[in-house]
Order: C-alpha cells, then sequence, then structure tokens
C-alpha cells in the first residue's frame, strides 16, 4: 500500500516536472531572439504564425522611404518529445540588410517642388512683319495666354516691333514676349492737357506760328484721304465722328467724336500742328494758303455761339484755287468746290464767313520726291485735246504745261489737285504736253511728256488769249 502510495505520489511529481518544463520551454521559444536559418524535422503538432506591420515596428531610414518588416515564428511540439521551435524573420529595414530590388521603388534624384520649363505652343503663330504703337499703358506677356505671367510694363506710344501674330489673340515681339492685339494700334494716341470747354472753341488764332516746318511722322493724310473717299457717303455718324474716323484712319487715336467744338480744341492742344484763320471769298467759296495740304482739318466757326458747326477733310483745290473737302452731313465726294451754308446751320442766325484750318505737321515719309512720277495721257478730237493724269502720291497742286514744236511754252494753267483738262488748238503743228506737281513749297515732279497733234485746226477768234 505504502508502495502503490509512494509510486503514485512519484508519477505525479514527475508529471507536475513534465508540465512545467514544457511550459518553460514553450515560454523560452517564444521570447527567444530569432536566428535566421535554423530549422527543425519534429513533427508538427502546433503552428502559430504572427505578422507585425512594418510602419509601427520598424523606423524609417535615410536610405529607404518604404519599410516592411515581417516575422513569423513556427512552433511545433508533441507530447511526448521536448518541443522544437522554428522562428523565421525577414527585414528590409535598415541600410545594413539586403535590399530587395524587385519590390523597393527606385530612388529619386530631382526635386520633386521645382516643375518643368512649359516650352510647348498650343497655339498657332502667323508671321508678321510690323511696327505698331502701344496705345495704353500695358504689360507683356512670358506666353500668348490669359493668365501669363507678366514680363515687361510698356507706355503709351512706343512703338514696338511685332514679328507674329497668334490665334490666341496676342502680338510676338521681336523680344519673344506677348502683348495682347487690344493693345497695340498701327497710329499714334494723343493725350491732353487743357481747360478748354468741349462747347465752347478755343480762339482761333489769326497767323501761323513762324515755324511750320515741324513734322508729324504719326499722320499719314494719304491714309486718312482714302477711308474719306470711301466712307463719304456712308451715312454712318456726323460730321465730326466722319472727321474722328478719318484722322484716326490716318494714324490719329485718341481723338473725340462727339462734336466738332471739343475735337478743334483737342486737334488744337495735341502739339501735332497748328490752326489758323481762313474765309471766304466774295463768291462764298473758301481760299486756303499755300502750306495747307490735302488731308488738312477744316471747321466752320460760329462767332455767335462760339463754337465750331461743321467738320471737313480738305483735299486740296480744283483748277480755280478753291478748296475742296470729303464730309459727313452735307455729303461731300471732295472732287469740286466746297460750298456750305452761308449761316449758322443751328438757326441761330449767324453769318458763317471764317473756318478754322488745322494744319497737321508734315511726315516726311509724304513730303519727299516719289519713286515714280505721274503719267499722263492725251487724247484728240478735232480741234481740241483731252488731258489726263494720275499719281500714286499726294500733292498740293499742279500746272498743266504745252509746249509747240519749236519748244515754246503755249500753255501753262493750274490745275490744283485736279485731273483732268481740255484745251482747243488754232494749228494742227505737233505740240508736247506734260504735268508739274508741287509737293509743298520745294519738291517739283514732273510727269512723263505726250507728243501730239491735233487733226483739225480751230479757227481763231478776233482777240484771243494766248492757248
Amino acid at each position: 500500500m505504502k508502495t502503490s502510495v509512494k509510486y503514485i505520489l512519484l508519477c505525479g511529481l514527475a508529471m507536475m516536472i513534465s508540465l512545467v518544463m514544457m511550459s518553460c520551454s514553450v515560454n523560452k521559444a517564444q521570447n527567444a531572439p530569432s536566428q535566421a536559418g535554423t530549422s527543425s524535422t519534429a513533427p508538427t503538432a502546433v503552428e502559430t504564425v504572427t505578422t507585425t506591420p512594418a510602419d509601427t515596428t520598424a523606423p524609417k531610414t535615410t536610405a529607404q522611404t518604404t519599410t516592411q518588416t515581417t516575422t513569423q515564428t513556427t512552433v511545433k511540439t508533441t507530447a511526448a518529445t521536448t518541443p522544437q521551435t522554428t522562428t523565421q524573420t525577414t527585414a528590409a529595414t535598415t541600410a545594413a540588410t539586403t535590399p530587395d530590388v524587385t519590390n523597393a521603388p527606385p530612388a529619386s534624384t530631382a526635386p520633386q517642388s521645382v516643375p518643368a520649363v512649359d516650352n510647348s505652343k498650343p497655339w498657332k503663330e502667323t508671321a508678321l512683319d510690323k511696327e505698331l504703337y502701344v496705345n495704353t499703358y500695358c504689360f507683356s506677356r512670358a506666353r500668348a495666354e490669359i493668365g501669363s505671367a507678366a514680363v515687361n510694363a510698356y507706355y503709351s506710344n512706343q512703338m514696338l516691333k511685332v514679328v507674329a501674330v497668334t490665334d490666341t489673340g496676342y502680338y510676338k515681339l521681336e523680344n519673344g514676349e506677348y502683348i495682347h492685339t487690344d493693345f497695340l494700334s498701327d497710329g499714334y494716341y494723343v493725350t491732353f492737357n487743357t481747360t478748354s470747354s468741349k462747347y465752347e472753341a478755343a480762339p482761333i488764332p489769326k497767323k501761323p506760328p513762324a515755324n511750320t516746318e515741324k513734322t508729324c511722322e504719326y499722320y499719314d493724310p494719304r491714309k486718312s484721304l482714302a477711308y474719306a473717299a470711301d466712307q463719304w457717303d456712308s451715312g454712318m455718324g456726323h460730321c465730326a465722328a466722319f472727321g474722328q474716323a478719318c484722322i484716326a484712319a490716318g494714324g490719329i487715336h485718341g481723338l473725340t467724336d462727339i462734336g466738332a467744338t471739343p475735337l478743334y480744341n483737342q486737334l488744337l492742344a495735341s502739339g501735332l500742328g497748328f490752326a489758323v484763320e481762313i474765309s471766304r471769298d466774295e463768291e462764298g467759296y473758301i481760299r486756303v494758303p499755300d502750306y495747307a495740304f490735302p488731308g488738312d482739318i477744316m471747321l466752320f466757326y460760329c462767332p455767335k455761339e462760339n463754337c465750331m458747326v461743321h467738320t471737313l477733310i480738305y483735299n486740296g483745290t480744283d483748277k480755280e484755287g478753291r478748296a475742296k473737302a470729303y464730309a459727313h452731313n452735307e455729303a461731300d465726294d471732295g472732287q469740286q468746290a466746297l460750298e456750305y451754308y452761308s449761316f449758322c446751320p443751328d438757326w441761330c442766325g449767324a453769318d458763317i464767313d471764317n473756318l478754322a484750318l488745322f494744319c497737321w505737321y508734315r511726315n516726311p515719309d509724304v513730303m519727299k520726291m516719289p519713286d515714280d512720277p505721274p503719267t499722263l495721257t492725251v487724247k484728240t478730237k478735232n480741234a481740241s485735246a483731252d488731258f489726263n493724269w494720275e499719281a500714286d502720291f499726294l500733292y498740293s497742286s499742279s500746272e498743266l504745261v504745252v509746249l509747240n514744236k519749236s519748244g515754246k511754252e503755249v500753255y501753262r494753267g493750274e490745275m490744283g489737285t485736279d485731273t483732268e483738262h481740255s484745251l482747243t488748238f488754232y494749228s494742227t503743228e505737233q505740240y508736247t504736253a506734260y504735268v508739274e506737281m508741287y509737293i509743298g513749297s520745294d519738291i517739283t515732279v514732273k510727269s512723263n511728256e505726250v507728243k501730239f497733234n491735233v487733226p483739225k485746226a480751230a479757227v481763231k477768234p478776233a482777240a484771243t488769249e494766248k492757248s
């Protein structure tokens, strides 16, 4: 009995010791440091897998911006044998371990905060070779796009060289900058510093200034007159609006179109020319001084209301020396002697005998010897000859000259800016004709010479002037 009890006690003690040893062995296996490459061949009884997320267990290093750690522990045991343990750990957390070249992202050396320069041009450019003027204070842009970075500031009436225009509405400058097409124009923009009332005319000078030979390269009277010839009968706008539009076509912008009086005041204040008073002759026609030139501005003056009542574009004189002009309201095609009311059209009852003639300072590109002379043609019929001539330049006056076969001058007549004339001849001899045109007071341009014969001589009257 004692022996049995003693045996039972020993067996129980052995089992307790075995259980304690198994518990210690398991705890030791779970808490022991991992050893890469260890293995066991013991049969499997229990398998435990533990996974630890990398972002919470492994610190980030300078060598790698992404870390990943996986820990696996396998415990295998049986109730009859000493437990065997297997531990496997894979790490990619520091520069000391071998990196996973398959899964690790490539390191980038390019700075991430600096965007690449955008050299693309999502617009089309058409080549252009032109000099244009800034019409208002503005900025150029780096690209031909709204919102592009500003580059340089430009001021009114700066002349800029344009090399292209884009389909996004920008001009490209020769320095590579872009300016919106709204800010560049063909001509000069007038700015004013005048206290003259827009409804009260400034005094009209009785005499021209001492120096009338200044220049104004901004105004091209050829373009102004071309516009006037095309628009004189359009019916669009009153006389001042028509005058302002003609001036703008000639290259001067910024003038008012609300009335003749403020337009005159602005012209006078512009510094681009001078004004002088002129008058009607006894027949009611307008005579102009020798320094007047086609493209100048004429304004009729009402002394009672102290205002300008009509605006016209001077177009030279006829062969009688009478002024011609383009106009609206009282529409005029500028080809015959000017006639206008002798009294104020505002029905105030005042006589209108005086006008203001605004003479632009001359454009050197206009006041020069032309490349091509005028062309004269002659047609004869019986005892008469019809003369016609044309020129591709502006001139202030002209004369028709006819010589007989011995070279003697038999006719010289003032033609103004008219372009045709007829003469009757009393001899059938051969004649030579040409036209002389005068650009200002210094330049004379001679046409081609034309030789002709009249088929039949006219009967000479008893007393007549040479012809």
